[in-house]
Formats: C-alpha cells, structure tokens, sequence
C-alpha cells in the first residue's frame, strides 16, 4: 500500500495576518520575494505535493479579492479554497477547518509566510499520521530560552536540551483537531496561537514531533526578507544517489549532452554515462565547438538533435579560472573569464532550451561555492559563478513544467583545471571528478530538483557508499 493512500489530506494555509509589525501597505504574504508574494511560494509548494488533494487559504476579509485574483492568475484555482479568516489565529484556523471537504480525513495546518517548507518534511507529516493523530515540525533550540515576569524579571531558565522551536505544518487526523478547537472554545481557549497546543490542552492524543528545517524561518519582521532573499540565493540540496539500478533504469538512452566534456568533471560524466546506457555526447573546442560563438553552439545541437531525435540533457561544464589580484589582471583576461563562464554558459542556455523543452530535459549548470561570497584573486570568476546562479535561479522561474534547470555546488574537486592553478594538493583533501560525475547523472535522473543548487560535499564521497565506475 502506497503511503497516504487512504488518505485525503487537505494543506490549510494560515495568512489572516495583517502584518502591523511589518509597518508596510500590504500583509506580510503578500510582499514580493524573489519576484513574487511571499504566499505565491507557499502555495507552490503544497500545490504541487500529489498527495495534497486540496488547498484551503484562509485570508483576512480585506485582502479576499486579492488573493482571489492571484490564485487565478497564478495558480490551480480548482484545486484551492479562499475562506475569510477570524479575528484570532485560532479562530481562522477553525474557519479552515470548516471549509474542508467532507471528504477530508487529515490536514495539514501551515503558515502563509514560511515559504521554504520542504516537501521532504511535508511528506514526512503524512507518513507519520499512519501511526499518530497529531504531528509537530520543531528545531533545537541554539539560544537559550528564559521566562520573565510582569515586572521584567526572569523566573526560570529552561533545560535547553528538551526545549525545541516549533514550525509548520503541523499535521492532525481531521476529527482530532476539530474536536480540540470545540473543546478548548468550551474551555473559554480563544487565543491560542498553535493548534498543537488546542490538542495538548484538549488531552486528546499524545503528540509525535519530527524534525523540521532551519531554512523554513517564518518572515515575521522586515529584517526577515533579507534573510529570506539570501536563502533563496544560497539554498542548497544534498546531492542523495539513487541505487545503480536505478540509475541504469533512468538513464538508459538517455541523449546527455556535455559542454565543456573532453576533460575534467565533463569527461567523467560522458565516460560514466555511457556505462549506464546513455549516449553521451562530448562537446568542447576539440571537436569545433566555441561556447562563445551562437553559431556553432546552433549547428553542433542541430547536428545532434538530427541524429537521435531527441536531447534529454544539457550539462554546461565549460569554464575557466584566472587567479590574480584584480587590478592585475589584464582586459583580456578578464573579457575571456567572463565570455567563457557567463555568456558562453547562458548562449548555450538559450539555445539548449527548445530541444529540452520536447523531452522534459534537464538542464545543468556548474556553480562554485565562489558564488555567495567572492574571494581575493578570484573577482571575476566569482562573479561569474554568482551570474550563473541567478540564471539557473531565473530559467528554474520561466521554464517551470517544460525545463528542469538546476546548478551543481561541488566542493573542491581534482581535475586538470585546478591542478593547473594550484597545484599538486592533497587528494584526501578533493573530491573525485567521477564522484562529481556520478551526482550530477544522478540529479538528471531524478525528479523534483528544479531551481536546486545541487551540493556534492567531500564527506559524501569519503563514505563510499556507492560507486558507479565499475
């Protein structure tokens, strides 16, 4: 039996606030990050977890209309309920509950304004709920923790160690949590600002806590946006290997192209693919081609796209490095890092996308952990690096449902390009490029990582779990 499978899980999304904090003309959720409303995120989120059946917001009466007409714009409007909120987060999340089909047997009950929710911890709380009737997302504590009294005074200092910071969603069977809600209103509860605490009042059922996410901050204050801003920027995804089964399954004739694949990360993903069963095709100045020339980027994937019908991937591995003090460095060198690692990478971008488009396809960039913070001697190619992530951040935007766009973040990594501006290192200390080789044929075959920065740590590969090169 699947997981959930008799289950009818409907995801409340609280966003009832009118955001007095915030000191702003609209609500918090619906200020605009990283190009759109804060609530727009999270309901993309829930909106496309399958087994989500339906979507209830519950919204301030004020911005009712409003809401309505980004759903519509923007959203499955099939799909989602609008329902005016209370005056109380307890009182709006009874309306939510009210607004549930009668088919509803379980919800999920979250925050408008945690945009970073994981769909690993939403499917968690489903999983969980086949063996508990109540469900709460929490993370330790890094602070310590004191209880004052009405003069300001502290009064007790809690145990650090059993005190968590609770998050959303929290999770319920239907009826537990409708019945907590009657109770505590029989109880004269009216301001309760958690439902799992209307449950613990209530002494209904135990309550099982599982582990939520530091990324999934609930932006409460303006400094907040800034944050969230940077975790959109930075956020990263542990690069998980699915079983070489598995890989030879999803990847067998697979057409795999690779910019930049007659050396280095490229060369290992084309000799690695090509066991698994996809054809791989290498293309790099030693076969003609020149990422800064549109020309031939056109003809070489035309070329290809005639031969087997179909391009499944696109990897750009393609990119230089020169180490120097910015001032001197030369404007050729400057000129060439810039046209090979950014404009190279986005004309390959732009004309991959089309073939990619036909086949779902998967397009993958190469970033550097250079991009969120640039570093001494390495000006230009940090900005580059930082480029590409905005472009894989964008594209992942614009091609959502036809493209898959997604940036490889490996540590640092032995191959001829860095040997040259390095050195002879410690290969204790570097990743393997076919280690890297084998992440990034495991983020083509699998699903659910567009907009991901795809990060490959040396500690992956030190524990040795999987090696595909056999």
């Amino acid at each position: 039996m699947k997981i959930g499978e008799n289950m009818h899980v409907t995801a409340i999304i609280l966003a009832g606030g009118v955001g007095k904090r915030f000191g702003l003309d609209v609500p918090k959720q619906f200020v605009k990050l990283a190009g759109k409303p804060i609530i727009s995120h999270t309901i993309d989120i829930f909106e496309k977890n399958s087994m989500i059946k339906e979507i209830i917001i519950v919204v301030n009466k004020e911005y009712y209309n409003y809401l309505n007409n980004l759903v519509k714009s923007g959203h499955d409007s099939n799909k989602i309920k609008i329902v005016v909120g209370g005056d109380t987060r307890q009182e709006s999340s009874f309306n939510g509950l009210l607004a549930c089909s009668k088919s509803t047997t379980h919800v999920l009950i979250h925050d408008a304004v945690r945009p970073f929710i994981d769909q690993e911890i939403i499917y968690e709380c489903i999983l969980k709920l086949e063996e508990y009737d109540a469900i709460d997302v929490c993370i330790d504590s890094s602070d310590t923790l004191v209880e004052i009294n009405e003069n300001n005074e502290i009064i007790k200092i809690p145990n650090r160690t059993s005190i968590k910071r609770g998050q959303t969603p929290q999770a319920f069977k239907f009826d537990v949590i409708f019945n907590a809600h009657k109770i505590c209103q029989s109880k004269g509860i009216q301001n309760s600002t958690d439902d799992c605490n209307l449950v613990l009042q209530s002494n209904l059922c135990k309550i099982h806590v599982i582990n939520g996410s530091n990324h999934n901050i609930k932006i409460t204050n303006p400094i907040d946006i800034s944050i969230a801003e940077k975790i959109f920027q930075i956020r990263e995804k542990k690069s998980q290997l699915l079983s070489y089964d598995d890989l030879l399954h999803k990847l067998n004739n697979k057409v795999i192209v690779v910019v930049g694949g007659s050396s280095g990360i490229g060369k290992s993903i084309c000799e690695i693919g090509n066991k698994l069963g996809s054809v791989t095709i290498p293309l790099s100045r030693s076969n003609g081609f020149d990422v800064r020339n549109p020309e031939t980027i056109k003809f070489h994937l035309s070329k290809i796209y005639k031969k087997y019908e179909r391009i499944d991937a696109v990897v750009i591995c393609a990119a230089i490095l020169h180490r120097n003090k910015f001032e001197n460095f030369t404007d050729d060198e400057i000129r060439e890092l810039i046209e090979i690692n950014l404009t190279g990478n986005a004309y390959v971008a732009k004309y991959s996308i089309p073939y990619l488009k036909k086949t779902n396809g998967k397009l993958v960039f190469f970033a550097s952990s250079s991009y969120y913070k640039g570093r001494g001697e390495y000006s230009t190619y940090s900005a580059t690096k930082a480029g590409i992530v905005n472009l894989m951040q964008s594209l992942s935007e614009e091609l959502e449902d036809k493209v898959s766009v997604l940036a490889i973040n490996p540590q640092r990594t032995k191959t001829p390009l860095r040997t040259r501006n390095f050195g002879d290192e410690d290969i204790d200390t570097l990743l393997s490029a076919d280690f890297v080789a084998l992440s990034t044929l495991n983020s083509i075959a699998k699903e659910g990582n567009n907009g991901c920065i795809i990060d490959i740590r040396l500690s992956d590969e030190k524990k040795g779990s999987l090696k595909y090169n056999e």
